[in-house]
């Protein structure tokens, strides 16, 4: 038997209030932010996409990060993940150590973005073990 057509339509409407609105926004900027990050993460946990990222820098600002040493490596394929990690890490420690970054680097503390900048740059430091290379060399010369 064939299905009778409708003879009314009832519309049912879903109203937020402000809290609702807002924990909503709160929600899709948190979402929106969390799938931003995943694709940065995904674009620098290989490390040839980090070092292309390096070297796109280097071309764009003029400075030299990486040095000759991990390039040749590079050049060689005979380096493992390790030490290429390592050889980055005393690339990034080089340049950090340079007059012209020392330079650099009091100056930009002077703003707040220069100031990120280098706050940015100390974490990166933390990360690749720069700071535990100082103190040894410290306390070697202590000794």
């Amino acid at each position: 038997m064939p299905k009778a057509p409708p003879d009314q339509v009832i519309i049912h409407r879903i109203e937020f209030q402000e809290t609702e609105r807002e924990l909503l926004k709160s929600a899709m900027t948190a979402y929106s932010f969390r799938n931003v990050t995943r694709g940065i993460f995904n674009l620098t946990s290989d490390l040839t996409t980090v070092i292309l990222l390096i070297i796109m820098v280097e071309w764009i600002t003029n400075k030299t990060i990486l040095d000759d040493v991990l390039l040749s490596a590079l050049g060689l394929g005979t380096a493992t993940t390790a030490s290429l990690a390592a050889a980055l890490a005393e690339s990034w420690a080089n340049y950090r150590q340079s007059q012209e970054y020392s330079a650099e680097y009091h100056e930009r503390a002077t703003s707040v973005t220069g100031g990120l900048h280098n706050l940015l740059d100390n974490i990166i430091g933390a990360f690749t073990g720069e700071y535990i290379g100082r103190v040894q060399e410290n306390l070697d010369a202590r000794s």
